[in-house]
């Protein structure tokens, strides 16, 4: 895609009103074998996005100079900007620059520079560095050096006819680095002004087709406005996505419709934005000066690892314990063993037992119990995702749910837990 001027000092490379287009290449064989997730072409999505950039591909590519050139081609002629994210090291298979330089008919060339800083850091580090490094400080010729956050520079360099591509290492923080301190601010100035806000709302206990049945009419008439839907195991996530000229504005803008959106939602909404379940139960608990235990089968830990992840979870969570075996019940937590015997370790009364165990074995508020079939066989003549979850309040009492979850043992995991934290959360509300 012709790009007349490529000035990063502030000129505009696409028409007035037409976002700049992108496209984000990941290098490497171990992506295309199943062997690596890539984490880095979402994380460079969502910061293109916040940018006003809009990335219209993800293109990922094996080590092979000749294919590479050639997605490289084929991206040029769709995008204004191609974000290469690896393929900088110093082995032979690393061959971003070799690929850049070749899909823009240049040669590779030397810097000493670079050279003299590899050498310094391998000396720092008290280690000797092997010669092949020396590889990544040839860069091509013309184009706008990063200086290395590790030990793999970075470039950007304007190709067939005026695509801008950015080369940037692999090793995630690096990327992160490289992206903040270069590549970010070249971007802004070829995107001119203007920011992209995306607003999550976390629903649970709902389903995709039921909350798009509510939220869609909400949507239909704004202008500007891109809804979508992101069905996770433990939750559905509304995403409101606003363009606006910065991202105050964008905030502000967004502000109205997703508080409407919340209000239509009511109680499913189990939080907004950065703000996830175990966020908003570890808040709750503190506004309400109590604390939780749990008792987990199924999810063995789950749960309890779950709160602990958020700052600050150690004034609401006591602890928990994992019995995962049948035996764990009784020995563990004195789960009678005839109540065992007459209903089985998935069960309303077992999962009831070990809510109240958990709850005064820690001497909680709360305690929190699950038990269930995750798979991948039948239990005791239980079909996979027979689940119960129970929790013990501080009166005494215990409610005890059941039904049965779909999915493979992760999503039946996941899900089973979600419903135990929702019903915490739900209660915690009654309470606040």
């Amino acid at each position: 895609m012709n790009l007349e001027h490529v000035d990063v000092t502030g000129a505009t490379l696409q028409p007035a009103g037409v976002p700049l287009r992108a496209a984000v290449l990941s290098v490497g064989s171990e992506l295309l074998l199943g062997d690596l997730t890539d984490t880095n072409a979402t994380w460079i999505s969502q910061r293109c996005r916040e940018l006003g950039i809009e990335v219209r591909h993800h293109l990922a590519v094996r080590d092979d100079l000749d294919e590479f050139v050639d997605a490289l081609s084929f991206l040029a002629d769709r995008v204004h900007v191609v974000l290469i994210g690896g393929g900088l090291g110093p082995t032979s298979d690393d061959l971003t620059r070799e690929a850049v330089a070749a899909a823009a008919g240049v040669e590779l060339e030397r810097h000493d520079d670079l050279e003299e800083a590899l050498i310094q850091r391998f000396a720092e580090m008290g280690a000797r560095m092997p010669a092949q490094n020396l590889r990544q400080a040839r860069i091509p010729r013309g184009a706008t050096v990063f200086e290395p956050v590790g030990t793999a520079p970075g470039f950007g360099l304007t190709i067939l006819g005026g695509t801008r591509v950015y080369a940037a290492p692999g090793v995630p923080w690096e990327l992160h680095s490289m992206w903040d301190r270069d590549i970010a601010p070249e971007l802004l100035a070829l995107a001119g002004a203007g920011a992209t806000l995306t607003r999550i709302v976390h629903v649970v206990g709902r389903g995709e087709s039921s909350i798009a049945e509510i939220v869609e009419p909400l949507v239909a008439d704004r202008p500007g406005v891109t809804l979508s839907f992101l069905a996770k195991s433990e939750e559905v996530q509304v995403r409101l996505t606003v363009t606006a000229d910065d991202a105050v504005a964008a905030r502000e803008a967004s502000q109205p419709l997703v508080e409407e959106v919340v209000g239509e939602l009511g109680s499913s909404v189990a939080g907004i934005d950065e703000e996830t379940l175990e966020d908003v139960l570890v808040r709750l608990l503190g506004a309400t000066g109590t604390t939780v235990a749990t008792a987990e089968s199924a999810t063995a830990g789950g749960i309890s690892a779950r709160l602990a992840r958020v700052p600050g979870a150690s004034h609401g969570l006591l602890g928990g314990v994992a019995v995962y075996a049948t035996d764990a019940k009784h020995r563990l937590l004195d789960v009678d063993e005839g109540l065992l015997d007459e209903h089985g370790p998935v069960s309303g009364p077992v999962t009831d037992a070990l809510a109240r165990a958990a709850r005064d074995r820690f001497g909680a508020d709360w305690g929190i119990a699950v038990t269930g079939v995750a798979g991948p066989t039948e239990q005791n003549g239980l079909p996979i995702g027979t689940c119960f979850w129970a929790l013990a309040h501080p009166d005494g009492r215990t409610e005890v749910h059941g039904r049965r979850i779909p999915g493979d043992r992760g999503q039946i995991q996941a899900r089973l837990g979600t419903a135990a934290l929702d019903l915490l959360r739900r209660r915690l509300l009654e309470h606040t």
